[in-house]
């Protein structure tokens, strides 16, 4: 019967949330509830406080002259089963993130004038800069910007490379903001950290997706504001 799978699903919903929260503060006694008021709930708040009062009802109004008052439509334990394989596999930013294989990336030794036309061309923001396969910093218009503030007589040639700019390339120096992750943040973390005001009204540029988090592995992906609210 319909309403036993869906008491079932929702009981291993139940115990996913258990798991999920478990050493966290919480400030409900239902596991469901805190959920719905979690910000990676967002996706899946209406169905699930749907399923939370159809439960509600077959387990305090379970029938009336032996005849169910609610019988669970399919549609809605379809639903139950998507919530449910979204609190456990919830998206993860390095699904939506540029590849690390299809990161455009620079070398210090590379021209500066060749790198900004082939960002104008391709609509290129941000370029990562790799040295000896270490992230080393980025590249961007602010950097140039940067770069003219710090020294006003900065003459760029056809000549002039990336190494040039050295100590404007760390994202510490920039005027932008930049942030690493590890390869298991959700795409709705990263979502709000796009977000987020991190001072002086700045949000951030780029986030960077490596195995850990640090900015001394490989990078596994490359995030834009765009990548993850494009959908609004």
């Amino acid at each position: 019967m319909r309403s036993e799978e869906f008491i079932d699903l929702y009981k291993q919903l139940e115990d996913a949330l258990e798991e999920k929260f478990s050493g966290v503060k919480r400030h409900y006694s239902s596991v469901i509830f805190e959920y719905i008021n979690h910000y990676e709930s967002a996706p899946v708040r209406e169905s699930l406080n749907l399923c939370r009062e159809i439960r509600n009802l077959m387990t305090h109004s379970a029938n009336l002259g032996g005849v169910p008052i609610v019988e669970p439509s399919e549609p809605v334990l379809e639903s139950l089963k998507s919530t449910l394989e979204y609190v456990r596999r919830p998206p993860l930013a390095l699904d939506y993130a540029t590849a690390g294989q299809r990161i455009v990336c620079a070398g210090l030794s590379d021209r500066l004038l060749k790198l900004m036309e082939r960002m104008d061309k391709n609509g290129f923001s941000h370029i990562p800069i790799i040295d000896k396969k270490r992230f080393v910093g980025v590249f961007s218009v602010s950097t140039i910007f940067s770069c003219i503030l710090l020294e006003p007589a900065l003459r760029i040639t056809p000549e002039t490379t990336i190494r040039e700019l050295g100590r404007m390339l760390p994202v510490d120096r920039h005027i932008e903001n930049y942030a690493f992750v590890d390869r298991h943040t959700t795409m709705l973390e990263t979502r709000r950290m796009f977000e987020k005001i991190r001072g002086k009204n700045k949000r951030l540029s780029v986030i960077f997706i490596t195995e850990t988090g640090s900015r001394e592995e490989p990078l596994l992906g490359m995030l834009t504001p765009y990548d993850v609210m494009k959908d609004d």
